[in-house]
């Protein structure tokens, strides 16, 4: 009777296990609140290793979501997955790769590179006039901490091939560089010299997203008329030839 018990004991374990490994990721999401401008569909695979076809986050739309869900951390209570998304060889997409934990409202992130297109970004910026911009930005995060603020941001950020399209055509800026870090639980993109734009600009990023961008400009003479004349949309120059810019 007892030998009787042990199997069924044992069988029931093994029983439950399988359930575990193969458990779907869509009846798991389904029943998580995800967070604010964040939704999925398409759902497919296990919790463990599932793939989305399409996420939308805080309007950026992101496709082919793939991840690797690691066992011990939950009986932490934390969630830390291998995460890769998009095509990083098409250039209309965002695209993402790197290790991103979750434990509550603490977020962490190591060495996570992402892409994305700059019409899609340049849509969710407050400029005075309409920008047709293209090329992509690059986001290389060392190391990211976060929890109700920014309390540790390292890693570099770029405009790559930057252009935009003017009357006479593709007009070609290069490339921009930024830093990235934290400032009294902020994110802070700091770009600065040299770019053709002659740019150096601030950028605080809060917790609740209203960021603000404050710095200046002077385009290099020897770019289209129709850029200087619509830097003149940023305000007056100083003494010095350089636009304000302030958001």
């Amino acid at each position: 009777m007892k030998s009787a018990l042990k199997w069924i004991s044992l069988c029931l374990v093994v029983y439950f296990v399988f359930l575990i490994v193969n458990l779907p990721a869509v009846q798991v999401l389904s029943k998580i609140q995800l967070g604010k401008g964040v939704s999925v569909s398409g759902i497919s695979g296990t919790i463990w290793n599932g793939h989305a076809q399409r996420a939308q986050i805080n309007g950026l739309p992101v496709s082919d979501v793939n991840w690797t869900l690691s066992f011990f951390p939950l009986l932490l209570g934390e969630i830390s997955a291998q995460l890769k998304a998009g095509n990083i060889r098409d250039v209309e997409q965002i695209s993402a790769n790197g290790y991103i934990s979750f434990k509550g409202q603490h977020l962490e992130v190591e060495n996570l590179l992402a892409y994305i297109p700059t019409d899609l970004v340049i849509s969710l910026l407050p400029l005075p006039i309409p920008v047709q911009a293209d090329g992509r930005f690059k986001v290389q995060l060392d190391e990211v901490d976060y929890e109700a603020g920014c309390q540790t941001f390292t890693g570099k950020g770029q405009w790559l091939n930057a252009n935009f399209t003017g009357s006479t055509g593709v007009i070609d800026l290069g490339n921009f560089n930024a830093d990235l870090s934290c400032e009294n639980g902020s994110i802070v993109v700091d770009v600065k010299p040299p770019n053709r734009f002659g740019l150096t600009a601030k950028t605080l990023i809060p917790a609740d997203m209203s960021f603000t961008v404050e710095g200046r400009f002077k385009p290099e003479a020897n770019l289209p008329k129709e850029v200087h004349q619509a830097a003149q949309f940023f305000g007056k120059p100083g003494t010095d030839g350089y636009y304000p810019i302030k958001f």
